[in-house]
């Protein structure tokens, strides 16, 4: 293999994430990439683009020319834009920014009952914070590919289920950024860091 270079929005080397998907590692191995949107989506899908060249190495058939090479440039593509997610489809591509797609989860987020307004903020491309205006839960989200990872940090009502109002969270996020925007939400992580009354 060779080095892209790239590096995520955390400051993660994405080499060492293909790297750890080709070992079978897909899963995150440290507390960064457990807590990290950014890294989650880079796994989920360089996972997702290695499973041709996996699924011929189960079998111990001989590789047919080019698949290893082939899932390499995808991710390399993948990685090479890293603040973008892509759909792409027979009449074109698509590029689609982390940002929308906070803004989208947090206008989501914002709309399930039981959920309060909280300042938000978004990570900049350096991995600090970047203070918004906005109103609304606090937003992360790693792009990758047409993998998202997204991390909302909340408010909720007092008296709250706080677990039912989580999952209620995940459904409308998952589901909302499936159907604007085509990525797939391989991880809605949900903090509900104050209970107001």
């Amino acid at each position: 293999m060779t080095s892209t270079d790239a590096r995520l929005p955390c400051g993660r080397d994405t080499d060492a994430l293909v790297a750890q998907v080709a070992d079978g590692a897909a899963e995150p191995r440290d507390d960064h990439q457990r807590d990290c949107p950014y890294c989650q989506a880079a796994l989920a899908e360089f996972d997702r683009l290695w499973a041709p060249v996996r699924a011929v190495a189960d079998h111990r058939p001989r590789a047919p020319e080019g698949i290893l090479d082939e899932a390499l440039r995808r991710i390399r593509g993948v990685a090479a834009d890293p603040e973008f997610g892509t759909i792409s489809d027979v009449r074109g591509r698509t590029r689609i920014s982390a940002h929308a797609v906070e803004s989208l989860a947090r206008h989501l987020a914002s709309q399930v009952p039981g959920v309060r307004v909280a300042l938000s903020r978004l990570v900049a491309a350096g991995g600090g914070p970047e203070t918004s205006l906005m109103g609304g839960p606090e937003v992360t989200a790693g792009v990758a590919g047409s993998s998202t990872v997204v991390s909302i940090t909340l408010a909720a009502d007092l008296g709250e289920n706080l677990v039912a109002l989580g999952d209620r969270i995940r459904a409308v996020v998952a589901d909302g950024i499936r159907a604007s925007t085509g990525l797939e939400p391989v991880a809605v992580l949900v903090h509900v860091d104050d209970v107001l009354m």
